[in-house]
């Protein structure tokens, strides 16, 4: 995503005097004494503050009118672990410089600061970047934000503020080596699509004329010889069924914190499953039930890749609906032939009967449990996988630290970075975390 500019409405200039009083009162002394008792000493003294307060006065003046800042974040997707990062331009076109200049932030990204203090020349501009690890999915704003200057001898301040924020979505990671098969599920009774796809599956279906950008694997030889001209196969859609991915966000059944929680690795387990499932051209659809329901109806393509990751990061375990709300809504939303994921970290059975409900319904699930010992809970997630295979469902169980990164490997690879050489060339480098370019 290319570079936007946060800062989009006028900002307010605001000029005042320093909350410090003494050098305004002594001005006021001098001018009395060089009224009531004239003296060349009080004279001189009445001048020099006099003329310090005019210069600190045009000094402020001056920058207030030509000091301008510029903030540009670079990507607004960006996933836990992933590096923030925003390029931040102080530009000076009056004729003095500004010895100090404090850049105030009032974003709430957390672990991320943009707070700092530079200095700019006159008839110039400083550049610099600031950065910071993603550390908690959801949706967050950068800014508003300020700028704030004075004169050298700390008499008048002016700030300039910048009122527009800009929102920013930090979703979930993206892992693709998980333990957990997707269920194929049924596509209503056909055996392919009527759809054509965009990318190779394993049905094809015709073949059509060779267009510009159709890769050479794709030619149907035995069609381009009897007919000399250059066909392509044409694929079907896989004939697997949609899938849900339903998540059980009831707070009573939630353990851990932060990243280690039972509710951050079911979020981070739909998001990697919904990934891999669109990659294979398969319409997805996510059901998760917190105070604030995020139910995305089933589709396909990056579209619906990035409105999954945004619920998903938007979702939050406070919700007081149980899993057996979310199976009856469930079958009231999918179809016949349609597959489930269903992440929980419920020990209770009293879902069960819903679970058959569903499957009765025709929808193939699959059910993954969150083993509760392992994230500091009580109650046995073996004893509930047994039963559910009973029931000729498919149940795995996943401990913690299973799947994810920890933050401090992804600091330890460092991050990649495009940069142009000197030739004008285009390259990709790994800087570590905590660089600072200057531009």
């Amino acid at each position: 995503m290319t570079d936007r500019q946060t800062a989009v409405s006028p900002p307010t200039i605001e000029l005042r005097l320093n909350s410090s009083r003494l050098p305004l009162i002594w001005l006021g002394f001098l001018l009395i004494a060089a009224i009531l008792l004239p003296d060349r000493t009080w004279n001189t003294l009445l001048v020099g503050f006099g003329g310090l307060f005019t210069i600190a006065y045009i000094w402020v003046r001056l920058l207030a009118r030509g000091l301008h800042a510029d903030r540009r974040l670079r990507f607004r997707w960006v996933a836990v672990g992933d590096r923030l990062q925003e390029q931040f331009t102080l530009i000076n076109s009056s004729p003095l410089p500004a010895l100090w200049v404090e850049v105030m932030d009032d974003s709430n990204v957390p672990g991320y600061q943009a707070a700092v203090v530079r200095s700019v020349g006159f008839n110039t501009q400083d550049q610099w970047r600031q950065a910071a690890i993603c550390q908690q999915r959801g949706q967050f704003r950068l800014g508003p934000w300020a700028i704030r200057s004075g004169d050298p001898f700390g008499i008048f301040t002016f700030t300039c503020r910048y009122p527009a924020s800009e929102e920013i979505i930090i979703h979930p990671p993206i892992h693709g080596n998980l333990p957990i098969p997707l269920p194929a599920g049924q596509s209503s009774g056909r055996v392919r699509a009527r759809q054509r796809a965009w990318q190779a599956t394993v049905n094809a279906a015709a073949v059509r004329d060779y267009q510009p950008g159709d890769p050479v694997r794709w030619i149907h030889w035995p069609t381009t010889a009897r007919r000399d001209a250059l066909f392509v196969r044409q694929f079907d859609l896989d004939a697997s069924g949609d899938i849900w991915i339903v998540l059980d966000m009831e707070t009573a059944v939630q353990l851990g914190s932060g990243l280690d929680s039972a509710e951050e690795h079911a979020v981070l387990l739909a998001a990697s499953l919904a990934a891999r499932a669109l990659g294979q051209n398969r319409a997805v659809g996510l059901a998760a039930y917190g105070q604030n329901p995020q139910v995305v109806p089933t589709g396909r393509g990056q579209g619906q890749r990035w409105k999954i990751l945004r619920a998903l990061a938007l979702v939050n375990a406070d919700g007081e609906a149980n899993l057996s709300h979310a199976l009856q809504d469930l079958g009231q939303l999918a179809r016949r032939g349609t597959a489930a994921v269903i992440i929980t970290a419920s020990s209770q059975a009293d879902w069960i009967p819903d679970l058959v409900s569903l499957g009765q319904r025709g929808v193939q699930s699959h059910l993954v449990l969150l083993d509760r010992p392992s994230f500091g809970g009580v109650g046995s997630s073996e004893g509930l996988r047994q039963a559910i295979r009973q029931l000729g469902f498919r149940a795995q169980i996943i401990h913690q630290g299973e799947v994810g990164q920890p933050l401090e490997e992804q600091q330890r690879r460092g991050f990649w970075e495009f940069k142009v050489t000197g030739t004008g060339k285009v390259i990709t480098v790994r800087s570590p975390f905590g660089e600072e370019a200057r531009g």
